[in-house]
């Protein structure tokens, strides 16, 4: 309440009291304005006194996080196949694991780049799975043909399994990882289907046709497989 406003009230009802015959009013008053003066005192006693409250609080630490993995690996990791001096119909074939080393599961796919385009257009090459004795010999007799026969590769690049272009594609590998699991037909969660091994083994094939012509002698070719991986949750 504004006090300047209850002395002013005072103070003109304190000179009409004067000159009037109701002397009581300037005492009744004094009441009145005592009255009012403890109600304000009392209300704010009141809102002050709410304010005062039991409280509490409680802290949950230790919140970490920590990012997975992705590492795909090779072996060999270089020469996987070489022939020198080849002649029409010669091959060579030979196998290759490539390995989940991360903690996340993958989802990757191969891409030949070459040197030049001549011979590595000529070349076959043949790769499998499941193949259990990978030589010249036993490269026919079961696996599963992932690729070829079709060219070594381009200098451009040949996407031999897959696609590396982010997101699930036709023909893409899966492999789980340490702390992920993922469906081999890349089932992400893992659901009933078989889960993707850490690991799995191709056998490479490559050959120069028996019907090549002159034009091919003297030449050479040099292919880089890339082995492109990227992680298959939320992907």
């Amino acid at each position: 309440m504004d006090l300047s406003k209850i002395t002013l009230i005072e103070t003109f009802i304190r000179v009409w009291a004067q000159n009037s015959k109701w002397k009581g009013i300037e005492i009744m008053w004094k009441y009145v304005l005592v009255g009012v003066l403890a109600i304000g005192l009392m209300s704010f006693g009141v809102r002050f006194a709410t304010q005062a409250l039991f409280t509490d609080t409680q802290s949950v630490g230790s919140n970490t996080f920590s990012t997975g993995t992705v590492d795909i690996s090779s072996s060999p990791t270089t020469a996987l196949i070489t022939f020198s001096a080849m002649s029409p119909g010669d091959k060579v074939t030979d196998t290759i694991t490539v390995t989940n080393t991360g903690t996340l599961a993958l989802r990757y796919a191969v891409k030949s780049t070459t040197t030049e385009n001549t011979l590595a257009a000529q070349l076959d090459l043949t790769i499998k799975t499941g193949v259990t004795t990978c030589t010249n010999a036993g490269f026919g007799t079961d696996g599963t043909v992932r690729y070829g026969p079709a060219d070594l590769g381009s200098s451009t690049g040949v996407n031999l399994i897959g696609d590396p272009t982010q997101g699930g594609q036709s023909g893409d590998r899966y492999l789980s990882g340490s702390s992920q699991i993922v469906d081999a037909d890349g089932t992400f969660p893992a659901g009933a289907g078989a889960d993707a091994p850490t690991n799995e083994v191709f056998c490479f094939q490559l050959q120069l046709p028996q019907g090549t012509a002159n034009s091919f002698q003297n030449l050479t070719t040099t292919a880089t497989f890339a082995f492109e991986a990227e992680q298959r949750a939320n992907n």
